[in-house]
């Protein structure tokens, strides 16, 4: 067990965090323009050939707020699939 005084948001410091284990992530959203859907077939619009960038994507599992993984995370890591995402301005 931790044993550590309250402190209010603004008086918290990056060894506060540190001490009690806090870990933080950021999840990113980008609606793509793209001829379908990734995990559907719904229909989707479309966009023209030419992209200025690509991203290759591959799955990761990592850990849950509970200490475990997630079934399908793991079932396309073993699949070994890349993702290409075109970035288009």
């Amino acid at each position: 067990m931790y044993d550590f005084l309250f402190k209010p948001f603004e008086e918290m410091t990056s060894e506060d965090y540190a001490r009690v284990g806090f870990k933080s992530g950021l999840e990113v959203h980008q609606q793509l323009l793209t001829d379908k859907k990734l995990f559907c077939r719904c229909p989707a619009g479309k966009y023209m050939h030419q992209y200025e960038a690509e991203i290759l994507r591959h799955m990761r599992p990592t850990l849950s707020e509970l200490g475990e993984y997630d079934g399908t995370a793991l079932m396309e890591f073993k699949t070994k699939k890349n993702i290409i995402y075109q970035i288009h301005r």
